[in-house]
């Protein structure tokens, strides 16, 4: 299904490729704590994994944003559009301030997605499916988030990750109290409380 859908995207024209970059024909060592600054320093353009995890967590971002104005627009309840027109700020936020370090190498910042969704006000999900659907994407950004994290060696990624995975908790906590009440969330299987069965006895 994954490579049908390369083939599909590259057939219409609509598949980004990642930003390239060049390859040394000589290993590189780091011969100086610079490269760790981003702030300081005379600093240095962005790693190959920098770009890489920079990218994904765009594409994530911007497929967010763009979701959160298509299901708005056809959202039954006042609630859940109001839910969807915070997460589209915040996912705005978020593409803003990772484009502005990709923009600052000069390398090319994935297309935005906002013209692709309609006027339409006809809902094709149920609410409780389009919140799912969003709660999903916050979520599995948060691990697109903590692998860039995780790969960042320059001051100003770390702390932009680190803004963006704690705007990103912020959402998801919204996003539960409305599953929660809405009483749309199941609950998963969970381990034995030992010491409620010991009281049985």
């Amino acid at each position: 299904m994954y490579h049908l859908t390369i083939e599909l995207l590259l057939d219409k024209g609509l598949f980004q490729k990642d930003p390239l970059y060049y390859a040394y024909e000589q290993p590189q060592y780091i011969s100086s704590n610079d490269f760790k600054d981003g702030f300081f320093g005379r600093g240095r353009t962005l790693s190959a994994t920098e770009i890489i995890s920079i990218s994904f967590s765009l594409k994530k971002s911007i497929l967010a944003k763009t979701l959160s104005i298509a299901f708005s627009q056809v959202a039954e309840s006042k609630e859940v559009r109001s839910f969807l027109t915070k997460s589209e700020k915040t996912a705005d936020r978020q593409i803003k301030s990772l484009a502005k370090i990709l923009q600052a190498d000069n390398l090319p910042v994935p297309k935005s997605l906002e013209t692709e969704v309609t006027i339409s006000t006809d809902s094709p999900f149920s609410d409780k499916l389009l919140m799912y659907h969003m709660g999903f994407l916050f979520q599995v950004a948060q691990t697109y988030h903590g692998a860039g994290l995780a790969t960042a060696m320059r001051t100003d990624l770390v702390t932009t990750y680190e803004s963006t995975i704690l705007q990103n908790l912020v959402v998801t906590k919204n996003w539960f109290n409305v599953m929660v009440k809405n009483k749309w969330l199941e609950q998963p299987p969970l381990a034995p409380n030992r010491t409620e069965i010991a009281k049985q006895k």
